[in-house]
């Protein structure tokens, strides 16, 4: 699923910068630094691809699905620029393979280790839906997404069943806690489309994994 050659306004939104402002606001910088660090990650020079910067670039994908990888780049560089400055930011000439590569190097580690940490049940007592009599309110759901058409997804995750052959996308299938109040997907495990959710995420676990809920 290649993204295509689809780019941001020339002179890209305010709305835009704030978005990668907001992301390090929520995810602040020295937190995913230390991450990096903790998993011997850390960048050894700033040229190139920052890690750091990576991790944000990763972030603002999610938001920007259909802008091609470049573009996104340049948002994110201009986003973070006040509170890295010149110095701690790469150039915004990297190419797409330098950008590929720098994700190979990075891995998903760092990725769901800000996760766990940072993406917790978070809604205000006074918000509807957040909380019954003291406890919090949480719903479990096991939705599935289309990965990229390769080799390892396959493997890993497999194809769903049609009724003429196989899906054109490998399928993950994940199981989460959303928080109803405000819909955050929290303590997401991931497994083979195939695996009902009680075998990616047994229910003897629920309670020693996420006592904030209860």
């Amino acid at each position: 699923m290649a993204r295509t050659k689809a780019q941001l306004p020339v002179g890209a939104r305010l709305a835009d910068y704030l978005t990668v402002g907001y992301l390090a606001m929520r995810c602040p910088i020295g937190k995913v630094r230390e991450t990096l660090a903790q998993q011997g990650l850390e960048s050894q020079r700033r040229r190139g691809m920052p890690h750091d910067v990576l991790i944000y670039f990763v972030l603002a994908m999610v938001l920007y699905a259909n802008v091609a990888y470049e573009e996104v780049l340049r948002l994110v560089i201009e986003g973070l620029r006040p509170l890295l400055g010149e110095e701690g930011l790469t150039q915004a000439t990297v190419s797409k393979g330098a950008i590929s590569q720098a994700r190979g190097r990075v891995g998903a580690g760092p990725l769901k280790a800000l996760y766990q940490e940072q993406v917790q049940p978070h809604g205000p007592a006074e918000m509807p839906g957040v909380l019954y009599r003291g406890l919090r309110i949480m719903a479990i759901d096991g939705p599935t997404l289309d990965m990229l058409d390769e080799a390892a997804n396959a493997e890993c995750y497999g194809y769903p069943s049609s009724s003429r052959g196989a899906s054109a996308f490998p399928k993950l299938r994940f199981v989460a806690m959303a928080e109803c109040g405000t819909h955050t997907l929290c303590y997401a495990e991931p497994g083979p489309y195939d695996q009902g959710e009680r075998e990616i995420w047994p229910c003897q676990s629920w309670r020693m994994r996420i006592p904030a809920c209860w």
